[in-house]
């Protein structure tokens, strides 16, 4: 793994192309200059995009340009570690084939100098989300995948726009009950100590943060709706965040 490493998580690039999606775009693009520039891994928590389903006649519209420049960045030798979220799961094989990408249906866990990581897109993980984790088996079961991707991609874009709540999270930092933050925060630390870990990074609930506790870490991945958030592990094998600023 490359250093220093990029991490970014619940862009939600929306399925349209209007003057603020563009924006956001444009501060993604100038993080991808500034990654050439110095080299290193990025890596995606999961919920890149709003919407992404690839289907038998092919993938959604408006993402050509955030498409073209991964493949840039790829091309910058720069390697692309793909987290899949509950938004953007069903990837067939076309990351890999357009920009490189190493994809990660599941969590993925990775050593840097002798740091043992994990990044997971944390969805599912709440206990009163249980609903969530018995729709979420039936989604991405196979027999399912076979007839959603049968749906030509124009109509499920119609209707990823209509389920989409996405519009509604722009300029209101999300706020997450303290028991749910809590809930996550032993989640984390009691994952960390089980699986030996020295930092869990997760996505999913738009939080943000860096905790360390006995010299290990857990980190909100923030979103990049409103807080454009970069989070990055440096040559020193240091973490930090910020909101990235064009």
């Amino acid at each position: 793994m490359k250093l220093p490493i990029y991490c970014i998580s619940d862009n939600h690039f929306l399925l349209e192309n209007n003057l603020d999606e563009m924006k956001r775009r444009q501060k993604l693009f100038n993080l991808f200059l500034y990654i050439k520039k110095t080299g290193g891994t990025l890596i995606i928590g999961g919920d890149f995009f709003d919407f992404w389903l690839e289907t038998n006649y092919g993938i959604p519209n408006y993402y050509n340009d955030i498409l073209d420049e991964l493949e840039m960045l790829y091309q910058n030798n720069i390697n692309i570690h793909y987290v899949m979220g509950n938004h953007d799961y069903w990837d067939f094989g076309f990351f890999k084939k357009k920009f490189g990408c190493v994809v990660h249906k599941k969590d993925f866990l990775f050593n840097v100098d002798n740091q043992k990581i994990l990044i997971t897109h944390g969805d599912g993980v709440l206990k009163h989300d249980y609903m969530y984790r018995f729709m979420k088996n039936i989604i991405r079961s196979k027999p399912f995948v076979f007839m959603i991707r049968l749906i030509p991609s124009s109509i499920l874009t119609v209707l990823a726009k209509r389920i989409s709540n996405t519009k509604n999270k722009f300029g209101k930092n999300s706020v997450l009950d303290p028991d749910y933050k809590n809930e996550l925060r032993q989640f984390a630390f009691n994952k960390i100590k089980n699986d030996k870990l020295n930092t869990l990074l997760m996505g999913h609930y738009h939080q943000l943060g860096i905790e360390n506790k006995n010299n290990q870490c857990f980190i909100h991945l923030g979103d990049w709706i409103n807080n454009y958030t970069v989070t990055i592990l440096d040559e020193q094998g240091n973490w930090t965040q910020k909101k990235w600023e064009l």
